[in-house]
């Protein structure tokens, strides 16, 4: 069993009347069955409405299911006496930071977590220590959160829930109120978490170009697991993400485009490199033509910037 297990799990949001009778059910997740590996970093992917944030919340306990069961590392999400340790195990980011973070000053909001479960003074700030600079926020533990980026924000959001002990993070949609650096600010920090300390990283997230160096993907829809591999395996089929209202990164449309049009590419290529790598041949140069001309280019470049300023 994996460090998180769903099995035939159902929930279904309920809707009533001022006289409590129900107006409405409509089912967010239905019938779904999923097994998380420890140390894995896996990417969620689906359309609003498809199910995806109602599981992340049932693996913290915030929801609970309709019926089917979810496991976190064992322990069963509805059974009550282990509902503080399955919230040890697995910490919630959510998209907003504002919404998570609430003390004066960095360092105050990162221990605020231990010292709600009991955890001793001393142990407190040896863990908002570590935390702060495993996600390189150590320099900013005076500063007030107010004075932070975004991206920033969303460092000190992690680091708080790190502060916890977690075997597991769960972020939905943490970027998505970021611009890019912040974006990318935040996705290196969880693979550097992921590598370094093997927390199992749970990530909910619209930018595809997110998911690329995840271990797995998961795509949903309408509460259903459709599409479950390796980023490489899930890129690999285009027109079924579009047929599920997903984008896929630009650099893997315009190779699809490209093979669409008869250009021999093959299905899945992630980034500009493997584009070009498969690009090149085609046209009889390699590599180290296309990298040759690129440094002429910039010297050129270069030569006419020093030109200009001369004048």
């Amino acid at each position: 069993m994996g460090i998180i297990r769903a099995s035939k799990l159902i929930y279904n949001y309920v809707r009533r009347d001022e006289d409590d009778h129900v107006e409405e059910v409509s089912r967010a997740i239905d019938n779904m069955s999923l097994d998380i590996k420890a140390g894995d970093f896996v990417a969620i992917l689906g359309h609003n409405g498809s199910g995806k944030s109602t599981f992340a919340k049932q693996i913290n306990g915030i929801l609970l299911p309709t019926d089917g069961t979810v496991w976190i590392s064992g322990m069963d999400t509805r059974d009550d006496s282990h509902i503080w340790d399955i919230r040890r195990t697995a910490g919630m980011v959510f998209q907003n930071p504002d919404n998570q973070i609430i003390g004066n000053i960095v360092e105050e909001d990162v221990g605020f977590g231990p010292e709600n479960i009991g955890v001793p003074t001393d142990e407190i700030w040896k863990r908002v220590d570590e935390s702060l600079e495993a996600v390189g926020m150590t320099a900013y533990r005076l500063k007030s959160p107010n004075k932070l980026s975004g991206g920033q924000k969303q460092r000190v959001a992690i680091a708080g829930v790190m502060a916890m002990k977690p075997q597991c993070i769960i972020l939905d949609e943490p970027t998505a109120m970021l611009d890019p650096n912040g974006r990318r600010e935040v996705i290196r920090t969880l693979h550097e978490l992921n590598h370094k300390e093997g927390i199992t990283v749970l990530l909910i997230t619209h930018y595809m170009e997110e998911v690329i160096d995840a271990d797995r993907v998961i795509v949903m829809d309408d509460g259903h697991v459709v599409m479950d591999g390796t980023p490489r395996e899930i890129f690999s089929h285009v027109r079924e993400l579009k047929g599920y209202r997903l984008d896929v990164p630009q650099v893997t449309e315009l190779a699809w485009e490209l093979a669409e049009e008869g250009v021999p590419l093959q299905q899945g290529i992630l980034t500009v490199d493997e584009l070009m790598a498969a690009l090149l041949p085609l046209f009889g140069e390699t590599a180290a033509d296309a990298e040759q001309g690129k440094m002429v280019a910039d010297d050129g470049a270069e030569q006419r910037e020093t030109t200009l300023a001369g004048k």
